[in-house]
């Protein structure tokens, strides 16, 4: 089961694909490139906490499986 992962560490890991994250209208899209993944749901707690929902984790999990990636993915 997918935890939510606070935004900072999320978008870490996603440097070290060489994916980034661009504003959306309401969510996040989650692209390689020029290539568009997914889209990403970020949830606003109370404060300043912002993480990945879980079904978004989950998404990019499995994008990684198809792409034969490991998720979260280890710094060489």
């Amino acid at each position: 089961m997918a935890k939510p992962i606070p935004e900072h560490l999320y978008e870490r890991y996603l440097k070290i694909l060489g994916w980034h994250l661009e504003k959306g209208g309401v969510d996040y899209n989650l692209y390689e490139g020029k290539h568009f993944l997914c889209a990403i749901k970020i949830i606003h707690a109370k404060g300043k906490k912002r993480e990945v929902s879980p079904a978004s984790v989950r998404k990019t999990e499995r994008i990684c499986e198809q792409m034969g990636l490991k998720w979260p993915p280890k710094k060489k």
